[in-house]
């Protein structure tokens, strides 16, 4: 939420992830839990200092609970934050930082001793950015206490020895202390392994007998293939849907210590590790209770902190390909219910087990690369861009480039039925080393969007639901009835420096209703994109949906690329009228944001507050806007009605001229969000008068 007042922070107390726009602050549920597997291989090696290894695998934990505290800070809840560290350094007591970040916020809340206090505590502990901290122009109250200028002065201690590389033993990499670092720039943990240098494995048992696997033995046979030595799979369900080790002899099988565990770092999204080496996997569990029920797909794209977006962006350019399930979010009779389509993750239709022809085919494809060709899309960082290709433009319904180019390929989520294994092992083996299909990206040169107070409500909401490299997302929250946009794919890059040609088209959506315009020779385009109730997404496909996607393709000559995607997702719960203005452009007409007919309709609740009234548009002759009138329940009677006046600012009118209704004294309003029942934050009108004469 936008904070209401702003407390400078100090600099080193976190580095933020890349700015996305979040969604309104809720809380984040877990994946609904699955018990764990009733024997677990016993670690290589006990840990030398179990409450370290405590704290080396909680510091996902403690960075995302950091990035919370900081808004508490920004909101001026001091007090909350420094409740946040007081909970971390009662779990975590040896770790410095936290005694670190305490003392700043002792500062900001005007307690000088406690901050001194956290201070000494934090040197005692191995805190090595003192000195720095003492130099924050936040801390120069105390900078003069003899403590605190001793503690600066003294030699930072001794970095502590490097994690090494843990040998892979029997088809097992253990995810351990000994072999993990926290990396602070990317928030995330990076375990280490060690591969001997030949796979001591065949790459498939002699059965079944199955056209892929055929094709696959045939390449291996003639020293075409590279082989699974060297790739990683990570099931993050505690074996509920997993690969048997005996289907892929030479896949190498994550494991995790008890501390890793207990940590929960093998469980659900993957959005705190990073492997070094190729990565297939999967989590078949969602958030399946709660208000905020969801895939794992839809929680990353829907973060509360935002960061959930550009963490799949990082863990798709790690080399890393997961498939998850979209349970209730497609399919159901809700339809399509994700805010935004990726490239970053594979999506299954169904639930638990939907996942599984999928990950088959995924440990036939990263087999039947060539040995050149797959080190070369390692070293770019490209296997998953090559893979989303390889995937979608294998699928049995996809018979050309026109089709490719097209939604059937790139739907939010895969029917398990479309997944053709021999067309991705053939296609696989025939990538080259020197012809490494190119990675599309996207970005938004020019857009305009909405602002809040008068083309939408809600104190702190956005349009801007995220940027990220190939996926880029929108709510449209906004009252106007068209937007135009420029987005670029100039960033797009192609391994071997092949000059790249780009296709732009629209995946779902209505054409009608859909503009593109390619410019500069389609390196950029132009799009126009009117307003869409929601709608089928094909005929072939008849999911409702209220979500546009454009996807753009880069050719290198030899390759189309996986798409990036251009998102828009509209309000399904409201219902808008839209008429045409006098430059023949949509132009809203009203908006009922309590519409009792639609009552039942889903929307998500970290992405859509509600409000309780109706607005009614108002136009001059000569179409300029005037305003609206509002229209709120009054009394207990079902068609009892209060209404209220608004400038075209989104001032409440007090007084009109009544010829014409321009405002003669108006009172600025302000919108709140507030929580209310089951787990969705309502909208709030509040006064906003900040001066004499209602002019804010």
């Amino acid at each position: 939420m936008r904070p209401t007042r702003r407390t400078r922070r100090p600099a080193w107390a976190l580095a933020a992830l890349t700015a996305l726009a979040p969604a309104q602050a809720a809380a984040q549920s877990a994946p609904a839990p699955l018990p764990r597997p009733a024997s677990i291989a016993a670690a290589t090696a006990a840990a030398a200092d179990p409450q370290a290894e405590a704290d080396l695998f909680a510091m996902p934990e403690i960075a995302d609970a950091t990035r919370r505290a900081l808004a508490l800070i920004d909101a001026g809840d001091l007090a909350t934050a420094a409740g946040v560290f007081d909970a971390l350094i009662a779990r975590h007591p040896d770790l410095g930082l936290l005694r670190a970040r305490r003392a700043a916020i002792a500062m900001l809340a005007g307690a000088p001793d406690l901050a001194l206090a956290q201070l000494e505590a934090a040197a005692a502990r191995g805190f090595a950015g003192l000195a720095e901290a003492a130099a924050d122009p936040l801390f120069a109250p105390i900078a003069a206490a003899p403590g605190l200028a001793a503690l600066a002065a003294r030699p930072p201690p001794e970095a502590p020895p490097p994690s090494a590389p843990t040998p892979v033993v029997a088809g097992a990499a253990r995810v351990a202390a000994a072999n993990t670092a926290w990396n602070a720039e990317t928030e995330r943990l990076e375990p280490r392994f060690a591969f001997s240098g030949r796979a001591e494995a065949a790459v498939l048992p002699a059965g079944p007998k199955a056209a892929a696997r055929d094709l696959l033995r045939e390449h291996v046979r003639r020293g075409r293939a590279a082989g699974n030595h060297g790739d990683l799979y990570d099931n993050r369900d505690r074996g509920h849907s997993a690969l048997k080790p005996e289907a892929h002899p030479q896949l190498t099988h994550v494991t995790y210590a008890p501390a890793a565990q207990a940590a929960d770092l093998d469980y659900g999204l993957n959005d705190r590790l990073l492997f070094d080496r190729p990565t297939l996997g999967n989590s078949s569990t969602a958030i399946t209770g709660g208000p905020h029920w969801r895939s794992l797909p839809r929680q990353a794209l829907t973060r509360p902190d935002g960061a959930g977006p550009m963490r799949l962006w990082q863990t798709a350019s790690a080399n890393h390909v997961y498939v998850h399930p979209a349970h209730r979010d497609y399919g159901g009779r809700n339809g399509d219910l994700f805010p935004a389509n990726t490239p970053y993750l594979i999506v299954s239709r169904g639930s638990s087990g939907s996942d599984k022809p999928f990950l088959e085919a995924l440990a036939l494809t990263f087999a039947a690369f060539r040995p050149d060709a797959k080190a070369a899309m390692a070293a770019a960082g490209m296997v998953n861009s090559t893979v989303q290709m390889v995937l979608r433009r294998s699928l049995r319904d996809v018979t050309s480039r026109e089709i490719y180019f097209s939604g059937a390929a790139h739907p939010a989520a895969f029917d398990g039925w479309q997944v053709n294994p021999a067309r991705m092992v053939s296609l696989a083996n025939s990538i080259k080393a020197d012809a490494l299909p190119a990675e599309a990206r996207i970005r938004v040169v020019e857009e305009t969007l909405g602002a809040e107070g008068v083309d939408y409500f809600g104190a702190g909401l956005s349009e801007r639901l995220f940027d990220t490299p190939q996926a880029v997302a929108r709510v449209w929250r906004s009252s106007a009835g068209r937007r135009r946009m420029i987005l670029s794919a100039e960033d797009s890059r192609d391994a071997n420096g092949r000059p790249l040609n780009f296709e732009w088209r629209l995946l779902q959506g209505d054409p009608a209703k859909v503009k593109i315009e390619p410019l500069d020779g389609g390196a950029r385009a132009r799009v126009t994109l009117d307003w869409h109730d929601p709608f089928r997404i094909s005929e072939e496909n008849d999911q409702l949906t209220s979500r546009v996607d454009i996807g753009v393709f880069a050719n290198n000559g030899v390759h189309d690329s996986a798409p990036a995607i251009l998102s828009w997702a509209f309000p399904a719960h409201e219902t808008r009228r839209y008429a045409p203005g006098p430059d023949g452009a949509p132009r809203i007409a009203s908006i009922d944001y309590a519409d009792a007919g639609k009552a039942a309709t889903y929307a998500d609740p970290l992405i859509y507050p509600r409000a309780a009234w109706r607005d009614a548009y108002r136009y001059a002759a000569d179409g300029r806007p005037l305003g609206w009138t509002r229209h709120r329940p009054s009394g207990d009677a079902a068609d009892a009605y209060a209404t209220d006046a608004y400038s075209p600012e989104g001032a409440r009118v007090i007084e009109a001229a009544a010829a014409d209704g321009t405002p003669l004294q108006v009172a600025p309003v302000a919108y709140t969000l507030r929580p209310g029942p089951g787990g969705v934050l309502d909208i709030a009108e509040v006064s906003a008068d900040f001066g004499a004469g209602g002019a804010p």
